[in-house]
């Protein structure tokens, strides 16, 4: 079997880069055997990936946090991978939401483990049609949680500040600062399901549970159901989502009259103003925006 590891030398503040020559030595030691790639610039682990499935690999690992495993995952939709390729994550960054969902471990070991007994679980990924941070149509697919209003603006923030603090504590301070200055803006959410027009301060469109440094914002959602969990929070001012932040942490924001959630497979959203969308932790572009739910889309090497 081909594994290549497609590693972000950036995340985790720089010490990924410093810390892979060790790194791949132990994995070697523990009975994985590898290559590697090292990304220098954005969307360049995409490229990356795509070139190694057409050289015949059958595992690409992205070793980084939510960011690379997007990029990673992008690349399995560029040209036609095999059926039996399949994407894993050494999860090294600020983040680390994905894992959460499918339980995939921290420890060198416990990644090693997973690596060579080579289980598989077949997720959902999503695509989105958006326009892009230059005005321009603009598509990529998700494997976690994409979001339009206040988290485009956090995440734009948490990949700019330092990351000495760890992920967690990193994306609960940016986010207060935030909080204190968002204003809720004008959204419009269409599906066949449902429909929800009003001020919102953040719409996510989940696939997985987890976001922002392992809030439990989708705690129904699951990545093989073939649906998105749609989790729209309304007109909710800065103190009051302070006060309740750490609601989300315990999925108790479901209880919150202003939060309103429902399950589709496909949506779309509007808005008269500049919204901003995450995906996967990256800032990618603005609204309007369609959301669908690709199934079956990915293997993933899981425990």
């Amino acid at each position: 079997m081909k594994t290549v590891f497609v590693v972000n030398p950036a995340s985790a503040n720089g010490r990924t880069g410093k810390e892979w020559p060790r790194l791949s030595a132990k994995l070697k030691s523990l009975g994985v055997e590898h290559e590697a790639v090292m990304t220098r610039a954005p969307a360049e682990a995409t490229e990356l990936t795509a070139r190694a499935l057409a050289d015949g690999a059958d595992v690409v690992v992205a070793v980084g946090g939510d960011g690379t495993l997007n990029e990673v995952a992008n690349g399995f939709f560029k040209g036609k991978p095999p059926e039996a390729s399949a994407i894993a994550l050494m999860p090294y960054g600020t983040g680390g939401d994905f894992r959460r969902t499918l339980g995939i471990p921290t420890e060198l070991e416990a990644v090693a483990e997973m690596l060579r007994k080579g289980n598989r679980r077949t997720i959902d990924a999503g695509r989105i049609d958006m326009q892009s941070l230059d005005d321009i149509p603009l598509t990529r697919h998700f494997v976690n949680i994409a979001d339009a209003g206040i988290g485009g603006v956090v995440v734009e923030r948490v990949n700019h500040a330092s990351k000495v603090l760890g992920g967690r504590l990193t994306f609960q301070l940016v986010s207060l600062r935030t909080l204190l200055s968002y204003k809720p803006q004008p959204v419009e959410v269409m599906s066949e399901e449902r429909n929800w027009e009003g001020r919102a301060q953040n719409v996510v469109v989940a696939n997985c549970q987890y976001f922002g440094g392992s809030m439990h914002v989708a705690p129904g959602a699951k990545p093989d159901d073939g649906l998105f969990d749609v989790v729209v929070f309304g007109d909710i001012g800065g103190l009051e989502a302070i006060r309740s932040i750490q609601s989300i942490y315990k999925a108790q924001h479901v209880n919150n009259p202003k939060v309103t959630h429902w399950r589709t497979a496909e949506l779309q959203l509007l808005s008269p103003e500049r919204v901003l969308i995450d995906v996967d932790g990256e800032m990618c572009g603005t609204l309007p925006a369609t959301f669908k739910v690709i199934p079956k889309a990915l293997n993933v090497i899981v425990p």
